[in-house]
């Protein structure tokens, strides 16, 4: 690309970002603000096999000692620091060693307490193992067990009984995983998914090219870990390690509350997620080593109307337990329309409920979540929500940008919307990636931030008709859509009066250096010539 070229380039793109700008300053200054489980104790028959179910022969130190917390890098981007200098309300006081409440579709965070503290996860980390499965898997496919997935584990471990060669499906396999906790299920289930990549094929080529001894089902466990940890990244889960898909103690299989909170936010987006959580029980069917059917339990206390930990509103979770990690506990609840994920790790069974019922109701007591579409007023001239052109040279109404309708900020209930600052970011991943998000506007409330919403092309076929602008009432009627609204004809006048200035002066610059550049052809030509002939004289006089 010429330096011509490459000027045009950055001129229009230069000139997008100032079409968008201009707009959003029209609409800022026109602005009117509106006024403003698995736990030691047991209880019912269900839950009676608590105490064993997870727990490890293995001994080990608190993962403190083995592991640092995250660094600072993690705090910066998560922005978890600075709630505790937010004025949010006054936040209970948890047993557990580590814990978080976060607002799922803002990933805020409400509440914290030692979250970005590397710690020993238990079977939570099954959500991750599910997820996976819903993303990479059929749920018609046949389940192979093979022998580590039944033999690995150890007297006491939570288990459905299933054999070797058995065949299950995915989707019950999963239910096992969830509801019962069933380890051998897990296993099964990540060697099913690492054995449908080319990562697995491309090792166990490898391996073999290599003439080293190995184990195909050892080698599917840890092609399993690897895509553990990079959907763990994907996530915003940047703390952990995860060595195997069940939770089952390792040292270097550690993650942090705040990232076992992130990780559920993307698992809850998923339907058939939603489905296996939304069960307290499930029938296993006969299978090919089974001639009888299986009743299991979901282990999470707070989901049974009839326990006396059961929480209103929630709608899933995951215990963990094992005796390094102690009671681990996430728990995901919806009320009023907003949505809470409570992750409380290191606790005991006489805590573990009780800390996070705590956390649910700071959250819903103290929050409230606000559409952002619905509710912006800094960018607006008559409550219609977007950059229209009222009156302007085109013959209809044109909505070039408007915000997305499913942006929100989640704030105490005595903030309003019109207390945040906004700031408007043309870089992120997501804006760059698609073509109908022009911009991101982020809220900020005392530097936390606490949602966004996209600016988005308003695709419209009948936008741009040239023609007499038609005579419209003055009563604007309101409409559903939120959009933000300027005059097209003074904003477009006003940009391409910069721009022709822009265009003006780079003209100017193109043609100076190249007059500049022919002037000194010409000098260098002239002084060559003279030199030339006083050379020719010389020679004459010289004969």
């Amino acid at each position: 690309m010429n330096s011509k070229n490459k000027f045009l380039h950055k001129f229009f793109t230069m000139s997008l970002a100032i079409i968008t700008s201009f707009s959003l300053i029209a609409g800022d200054c026109a602005a009117t603000y509106a006024e403003p489980d698995e736990t030691q104790s047991t209880e019912t028959s269900v839950e009676t096999s608590q105490n064993n179910t997870e727990s490890s022969d293995n001994s080990a130190n608190d993962i403190s000692n083995n592991n640092s917390t995250v660094n600072d890098s993690i705090n910066s981007q998560t922005q978890t620091e600075s709630t505790k200098n937010v004025a949010w309300p006054g936040a209970p006081e948890i047993f557990g060693e580590a814990g978080v409440l976060i607002e799922a579709s803002t990933g805020t965070v409400l509440y914290d307490k030692n979250c970005h503290q590397q710690m020993y996860p238990a079977s939570i980390t099954k959500i991750m193992t599910t997820m996976l499965a819903l993303e990479n898997g059929n749920l018609s496919d046949m389940v192979e067990y093979y022998h580590y997935d039944v033999y690995s584990l150890e007297i006491g471990d939570a288990s459905i009984a299933r054999q070797e060669g058995e065949l299950l499906s995915l989707k019950d396999t999963l239910y096992a995983v969830m509801l019962a906790s069933a380890n051998e299920c897990a296993n099964a289930t990540g060697e099913y998914v690492a054995r449908r990549t080319t990562a697995f094929t491309d090792k166990i080529e490898e391996l073999k090219a290599s003439g080293e001894d190995y184990n195909e089902e050892l080698v599917a466990i840890s092609v399993f870990a690897d895509m553990m940890n990079e959907r763990a990244k994907e996530a915003g889960a940047l703390g952990t390690h995860f060595s195997n898909p069940n939770g089952l103690f390792s040292e270097d299989h550690y993650t942090t509350a705040y990232d076992m909170a992130m990780i559920t936010r993307d698992a809850i987006k998923l339907d058939e997620f939603l489905k296996i959580e939304a069960n307290t029980s499930y029938e296993i069917p006969v299978t090919n080593k089974n001639a009888e059917t299986q009743m299991i339990y979901n282990r999470h206390k707070m989901l049974f109307p009839s326990n006396q930990n059961y929480y209103e509103g929630a709608l899933g979770g995951k215990t963990g337990y094992v005796d390094q990690s102690g009671s681990t506990l996430v728990t995901f609840a919806k009320r009023n329309g907003m949505t809470l994920i409570s992750v409380v790790m290191k606790s005991n069974g006489a805590n573990i409920y009780n800390d996070t019922r705590l956390l649910l109701d700071y959250g819903f007591d103290n929050f409230a979540l606000t559409n952002i579409s619905e509710n912006e007023s800094k960018f607006t001239f008559n409550g219609l929500g977007s950059f229209s052109n009222l009156n302007s040279v085109f013959d209809t109404d044109s909505s070039l940008i408007e915000l997305s309708t499913d942006g929100n900020v989640v704030l105490p209930k005595d903030i309003k919307i019109t207390d945040c600052t906004s700031k408007l970011t043309f870089d992120d991943e997501d804006i760059v990636a698609d073509d109908s998000k022009i911009a991101k506007l982020n809220y900020y409330y005392n530097d936390v931030k606490v949602g966004e919403a996209d600016l988005l092309l308003h695709k419209n076929d009948e936008s741009f008709k040239f023609g007499p602008a038609k005579e419209t009432p003055t009563t604007v009627k309101q409409k559903k859509d939120k959009y933000i609204n300027i005059n097209i004809r003074w904003l477009l006048g006003g940009v391409f009066a910069i721009l022709a200035i822009i265009a003006f002066i780079y003209n100017r610059i193109f043609h100076a250096n190249r007059n500049s550049k022919k002037r000194r052809r010409r000098s260098s030509y002239s002084r060559s010539s003279s030199n030339s002939i006083s050379y020719s004289s010389s020679r004459r006089r010289r004969r």
